[in-house]
């Protein structure tokens, strides 16, 4: 396989496309080699700049701002899907209903238990804050000998609610893009935390970025071991390394303890990667996709094996398909 050191997380992602509404038409938004680029908005910094001076909101341009406000939103993780399977379906009708001030947003056409169950994460993604100040102000009466809190001025519950809104807007949006860019702004986020990346201080963050592995491992491993997903354990990883994969205990006791660093959300998850022919991909030393040499496991308790993939679906299945090269 030929191919360029994996220096940047995203060589085992093809590029992706989708059509957004913007003024009277759809315009084409397309992310490549890490980001977002706007094919009918060839100038998007100056348009962001008339939009600051109260000009046009061109919603191409508008999003490219929402994507990058978010990049290193750990909500993302909290509300984004854990696997190919788990979606989130949110449509342009549905964020022009919100935008309508239309109580019902989350609309589902049936749906299965896995989007019913991301969808629920999702009202919770874009809400978690707010109900979080709002279980904080409440609690002090319940506190003997703290002061309790003054009352909330209308200027500042106008205020947080319209910080709710813009936030639950930004999340609708980013979600109407569809389950490419989902897990493509999942892993951009996950590479932000990552040893490398913008907010690799993350000490403090570390139950959130432990709680988005083990959500996204579970699945996979279950794929794997043929164990339930509640017998998943992840801790981060630091340091030099991919981490650990062990399983112990029998039948309904049996755990699968493993540490992984955050890095590996954005590398070898979002690229559908995880589970490749039998074996539980811990890291991607090269990849130019869609080729790429993987390290793996072929069970817990053992050393990775180097193997060369290939992805077969091609840039238009809509997800990626990996297989062992020659196999």
């Amino acid at each position: 396989m030929t191919g360029q050191p994996n220096a940047r997380w995203w060589h085992t992602l093809p590029p992706a496309q989708t059509l957004v509404p913007c003024g009277t038409g759809t315009h084409a938004v397309r992310w490549e080699a890490g980001g977002l680029c706007l094919p009918a908005h060839p100038d998007a910094e100056g348009e962001l700049v008339l939009m600051a001076l109260g000009g046009d909101k061109p919603r191409c341009v508008e999003l490219a701002g929402t994507w990058a406000r978010h990049a290193d939103d750990l909500g993302v993780l909290a509300v984004w899907p854990r696997c190919p399977a788990d979606k989130i379906a949110i449509t342009w009708e549905d964020v022009e209903a919100f935008r309508s001030n239309h109580p019902q947003v989350w609309v589902s056409a049936g749906g299965s238990a896995a989007h019913s169950a991301a969808a629920r994460r999702a009202r919770r993604g874009v809400t978690g804050r707010a109900g979080s100040q709002g279980a904080q102000a409440g609690s002090a009466p319940g506190h003997p000998g703290r002061p309790p809190r003054p009352a909330p001025t209308r200027h500042q519950v106008s205020g947080e609610l319209e910080e709710f809104r813009a936030r639950r807007l930004d999340m609708l949006s980013l979600l109407a893009l569809g389950p490419a860019f989902q897990m493509r702004l999942a892993a951009t986020v996950a590479a932000a935390w990552s040893d490398a990346g913008s907010r690799a201080a993350r000490a403090a963050h570390r139950p959130a970025l432990e709680a988005a592995l083990t959500g996204r491992l579970a699945p996979a491993a279950a794929a794997w071991l043929g164990i339930s997903p509640d017998q998943v354990e992840v801790s981060l990883h630091e340091g030099p390394g991919w981490g650990s994969a062990r399983l112990a205990g029998h039948g309904a006791a049996r755990r699968l303890r493993a540490q992984l660093p955050v890095g590996w959300l954005a590398s070898v998850w979002a690229c559908g990667l995880a589970v490749t022919g039998g074996h539980l991909v811990v890291a991607v030393d090269r990849a130019a996709w869609p080729d790429a040499t993987v390290r793996a496991l072929s069970a817990p308790d053992t050393g990775p094996v180097t193997l060369s993939v290939r992805d077969v679906a091609g840039t238009d299945a809509g997800s990626a398909h990996w297989e062992i090269a020659g196999t």
